[in-house]
């Protein structure tokens, strides 16, 4: 009967390992925004468990909390990327990351680690945004050399005209970022959003913020799917 305890404690420890796994390991949906979510959700677990009066769910708990701590702590080894991920998901936002940390951790720490979020973001933002600026400027020259030889318009006037633009839509870009974050976020509980979808909508909106979120969100969180990793038949000879 003993035996048959532990294993129910055992289960419990267990289920929290195999609802992430699940999600992390899905192939026909976006998951890279669901990393923070199911990070908070195993931590806060963790927590909880490491403080049951249950002598062994408590020290399991408490062997597992040190080895998260050790590789999926928020320390400066982190990959920031993925909380990117998690910003971009528009139901979430840096709202969410701002609250789960708030909720973790006491308030100076919780702001560094949000601003280090918002921080990477928009480093990711103007790099997108100088490779866009670039390409237009060399389209832009086309544009001109194209005009000389024609010779049938005015090249000089409808030049200016359109690095004059071009200028405006700059100006206007670098507060993408900036109207992102301040715009209500999308319903929470709204599981069937379509992210991607989303963002296409929204492309005329956010023109230079719309190829991050593309190439951002599009990574896998995990290549490995759930029944690989848990399979034995490779080990059963018949």
């Amino acid at each position: 009967m003993e035996d048959w305890e532990n294993a129910r404690t055992l289960l419990k420890f267990l289920k929290i390992f195999y609802m992430v796994t699940l999600k992390f390991s899905g192939s026909l949906h976006v998951t890279s925004n669901s990393f923070f979510n199911e990070l908070i959700y195993m931590h806060t677990n963790l927590l909880q468990l490491c403080k049951s009066r249950d002598n062994l769910l408590s020290g399991m708990a408490m062997n597992m909390m040190s080895k998260f701590e050790k590789y999926w702590g928020y320390g400066a080894n982190q990959n920031f990327l993925l909380y990117v991920a998690n910003v971009l998901d528009p139901r979430l936002k840096l709202k969410y990351v701002k609250f789960c940390f708030g909720e973790l951790y006491d308030h100076d720490k919780a702001q560094l680690l949000t601003k280090k979020v918002r921080d990477n973001l928009v480093s990711l933002y103007e790099f997108y945004l100088k490779a866009d600026e670039v390409v237009d400027d060399n389209r832009h020259k086309q544009d001109v050399n194209d005009a000389i030889d024609d010779m049938e318009i005015d090249v000089n006037t409808l030049a200016r005209f359109k690095r004059h633009l071009l200028e405006e839509d700059s100006v206007e870009n670098r507060n993408e970022v900036e109207r992102y974050l301040v715009d209500g976020c999308e319903d929470p509980n709204d599981d069937k959003l379509d992210i991607l979808g989303w963002w296409k909508i929204n492309a005329s909106k956010y023109k230079i913020l719309l190829k991050v979120a593309q190439h951002v969100l599009t990574i896998p969180i995990s290549t490995v799917a759930s029944e690989s990793a848990f399979s034995i038949g490779g080990h059963i000879l018949d």
